[in-house]
């Protein structure tokens, strides 16, 4: 409650004072903190709990690895990954192979990215593709983010999102041609990306 309402230092308190804690209140403390963009205190803390052997699970490890993703902390977070099969035998889910993809992504490391998507022993989904174009975004690559587009498309041909963010990816590259032909394509297929919308509060 304190952590979700920004009061960081009351949670911590309450969790210091607490007697006995249990996996909830490990993890309810992790993503306090992680909620509130003290990701090194998030790392910390599993370290913290795995020293005083309170054992993880595979929520735990969803919010470590963002953790580890939003600091930049890709080492660290590929050994996270690796002790969750071999530690603690833990089967990953597609969130935190979209974690990986996400911290590889992010730091330039595209290749490895990809190597890791063609690795993975589930059908990459949305959120794997996701991560990697939006990176591609940021970045400016477009044969990487040409391939993450195209399988999101492939993957969710309805959704104009997909389009637009290929066309953008071709339109930063100068390849104008391929931009319109994108949006075409997009129209082609019926679909329209859904305006924007404020909201107001007016007399209450």
């Amino acid at each position: 409650m304190y952590a979700k309402c920004g009061n960081v230092l009351s949670g911590r308190l309450v969790f210091a004072e607490m007697g006995e804690r249990d996996l909830f209140t490990w993890n309810s403390m992790i993503s306090g903190y992680i909620s509130n963009g003290l990701l090194d205190s998030a790392v910390q803390l599993f370290g913290d709990m795995k020293r005083v052997g309170v054992r993880a699970d595979a929520l735990t490890f969803t919010s470590v690895l963002s953790a580890c993703h939003h600091s930049g902390l890709v080492e660290e977070g590929i050994k996270l990954f690796e002790s969750m099969t071999g530690e603690y035998g833990f089967v990953p889910t597609m969130e935190h192979y979209s974690c990986i993809v996400n911290m590889l992504a992010r730091v330039g490391r595209l290749e490895a990215a990809i190597n890791f998507i063609h690795q993975m022993p589930l059908e990459p989904d949305k959120s794997v593709w996701g991560a990697l174009l939006a990176a591609c975004l940021d970045q400016q690559n477009v044969e990487v983010g040409k391939l993450a587009a195209e399988k999101l498309i492939h993957l969710e041909p309805e959704r104009a999102g997909h389009y637009v963010a290929l066309s953008n990816i071709y339109a930063e590259a100068g390849r104008w041609d391929d931009a319109v032909k994108a949006r075409k394509e997009m129209e082609r297929r019926g679909s329209v990306k859904p305006s924007g919308q404020s909201w107001i509060t007016f007399g209450n």
